[in-house]
């Protein structure tokens, strides 16, 4: 298993309390991710150092975007919501969870049959109370699998065919069938770490399959072939590594979110680069991220 902590570049200048959620926008040929305490949503353009950015005031945290043609639609703690980054303006789209006070909204992406799935976290990080939802025709909402404590990921395989799904608190990778019509089974574990790997997060695919890990405290991400063997571990000088796409013009340059803990100390961010947005390049290309067309 290769082991590689060299070529990382740092994005920009931006250290977020807590990157995630990283999305590359072809058409605009930008990089878009939020600050999950922020809240902020941010935008890099391609060959800029420069980060435009955007507060959403009325929110506590938002838990990811994914990309529509009507702008970004934004999972925030208690609602979906839509951003004009034209405007700046937003609008209320969704409360799938129906204003549960235990659940705040987290990871959500966008399927390669366009079909829209957000997952949920309890508030005490204890309890398997958190949903998994799906969108389905008409704006109407069902729920996917349930019980968990944090609802990560999902990534889908290139023939849409499984979905991917991080079960962060219990620190594996599940997959599951994805059928024509939205519908998923066969719950199974794809992979499984060992505690001091850290805990899977973001996920993302690339065009051969392999699935990519962003393993939240364990300073790395990970790639795993479609039949579940580690393949390559990547290591960053950030604790917090929290999710990851494929970006750039032939879409291999690997971009990875970090955020850093409350309790570092500034001594110890001297040596962490935890916040930073860091890119290096990657031999197999991703695949186009869908647009959620509303």
């Amino acid at each position: 298993m290769p082991l590689d902590n060299t070529e990382w570049k740092i994005c920009g200048p931006r250290r977020d309390r807590l990157g995630e959620s990283i999305l590359w926008h072809p058409a605009e040929q930008a990089l878009y991710w939020v600050d999950f305490y922020g809240p902020l949503v941010h935008r890099q353009r391609q060959g800029s150092g420069v980060v435009d950015s955007w507060k959403i005031d009325f929110a506590e945290t938002i838990g990811s975007l994914v990309l529509t043609d009507e702008g970004l639609l934004l999972a925030v703690d208690h609602g979906l919501h839509l951003l004009d980054t034209d405007t700046g303006e937003t609008r209320f789209f969704a409360d799938p969870k129906q204003a549960k006070k235990n659940l705040v909204y987290n990871d959500g992406k966008v399927d390669r049959a366009g079909r829209y799935w957000v997952g949920t976290y309890d508030v005490s990080e204890r309890d398997p109370n958190a949903l998994f939802y799906r969108m389905v025709p008409g704006a109407d909402w069902e729920i996917g699998d349930k019980g968990f404590v944090i609802c990560n990921g999902p990534t889908f395989s290139p023939d849409n065919r499984k979905l991917y799904f991080s079960d962060t608190v219990a620190h594996r990778i599940l997959s599951y069938d994805l059928d024509d019509d939205g519908s998923i089974s066969g719950r199974r574990v794809f992979f499984a770490f060992a505690n001091n790997d850290g805990m899977p997060d973001g996920l993302t695919v690339d065009s051969a399959g392999n699935v990519w890990c962003a393993l939240y405290g364990g300073s790395k991400v990970v790639c795993i072939d479609p039949k579940g063997t580690l393949r390559r571990s990547l290591f960053l000088p950030a604790t917090f590594v929290t999710s990851l796409c494929f970006a750039g013009p032939e879409l291999k340059t690997l971009c990875v979110t970090t955020g850093w803990d409350s309790s570092t100390t500034e001594a110890t961010k001297a040596n962490d680069v935890g916040g930073a947005v860091f890119m290096r390049p990657v031999d197999i290309a991703g695949l186009p991220e869908p647009i959620l067309e509303l």
